[in-house]
Parts: structure tokens; sequence; C-alpha cells
């Protein structure tokens, strides 16, 4: 990911947070082209540096799973159109795109039996109050869990982006941030604000 100096996330804790909030992912396997791209939800386990997930058995990404293969989760935070009649001088500023972004570099572990279960207990208890897998029968159960494939990312890197218009004075900022606002573009108006906040 193309990444500035002023624009990259280095901070453990941000990057955690922001693939905890915006954490349905696209995964890529390098040199897989008939794999493409799967877009899947990936639980952050910040303590081990693992992403949790699954996919069906049919999905061709199961078998790089199984084969261990090294591969990339990339994790889109908010983002938004910025027009440069948002400026004080919109005729010395072009259009351009805030965003944030977090690339995740590493490699599969594909989970089987009582370690799948376990694996797919825990995304359902970060979604569900009442229903647990556990509810299903026996004999379904196995039926349903051999149709997927889970697994767990070991995580060797991170690239974090903030794209947030750090490169513009604070008053420049003010005005993208206000316009966002009014646009309904909270999300990345509330983290623009907070670079702000940290100068």
């Amino acid at each position: 990911m193309y990444t500035p100096k002023h624009f990259r996330i280095n901070d453990q804790a941000s990057l955690s947070a922001l693939m905890r909030a915006y954490d349905f992912a696209i995964v890529l396997v390098p040199g897989e082209p008939d794999l493409a791209a799967t877009h899947i939800p990936l639980k952050l386990d910040d303590g081990r540096q693992m992403l949790i997930g699954h996919v069906a058995q049919a999905n061709p990404i199961a078998q790089a799973i199984r084969e261990g293969k090294e591969a990339i989760a990339i994790f889109s935070g908010p983002h938004a159109y910025v027009s440069p009649t948002w400026y004080s001088d919109p005729n010395n500023n072009v259009p351009t795109w805030n965003y944030m972004a977090v690339h995740a570099f590493g490699h599969f572990i594909p989970l089987e039996g009582e370690a799948a279960e376990r694996s797919l207990s825990s995304q359902i208890a970060d979604f569900e109050s009442d229903w647990r897998i556990t509810n299903i029968e026996l004999g379904q159960r196995v039926r349903l869990e051999s149709a997927i494939q889970a697994f767990e990312f070991k995580i060797v890197r991170l690239e974090g982006k903030a794209k947030l218009s750090q490169n513009k004075p604070a008053k420049e900022r003010l005005l993208i941030a206000k316009a966002l606002e009014a646009r309904g573009e909270q999300a990345v108006a509330h983290h623009m604000t907070e670079v702000g906040a940290e100068e």
C-alpha cells in the first residue's frame, strides 16, 4: 500500500481498533489468480496477533487455507470524497478521497474438529447473546461444519494508512471535516478531528 509518512498509522492500538471496527475484510492470496479475492468477516485476537474466520469448502480459497498459504487481509475503514470547493481557495486544490485502511500480511492455519468449533463459537458469540452453535443437534452440526473450512490467520506484519488531509493546514482540515459532517460522513470527520487534536 502506498503510504507517505504523514499518512502512516504506526500505533498498534489504532491498527487493532480499525480492524475490530471494520471487520468485514477482503482476503487475497498472492500468486493464485484463480482464487481472486473473498469477502469475509474476520475476528481479531489481539493477544496472539491472530485473525479468526471461515469460508465455505466450495470457496477456492479453502484449498489455500488447507495448504497454509501466505495471504493479505485488507480492512477498509471509513472513506469519503473531498471537494476542492470546501477549501478556502478552491481553485488551488483538486478533488481527493480521504480514507483509512489496514493491510494484514500473514499465513493461514487450518482448523479442524474441536478447534474449528471453538473458533466458530468465538465468532458467533461476538454477535449473538442467546444463540450458540451447540443449539444445533450434534449430527446436523457435524454435517454443517464439514461444509466449511475454519482457520486462523497469523499476522506477521501490519500496514496502516489514515489519509485524513494531514498534509493540509489545520484550518483547511477543519473546513473539510465540517463539510463532511454536513454531508453525513461523520466517521471520516470524527477521525479527522482526532488527528487534529493529536497535533
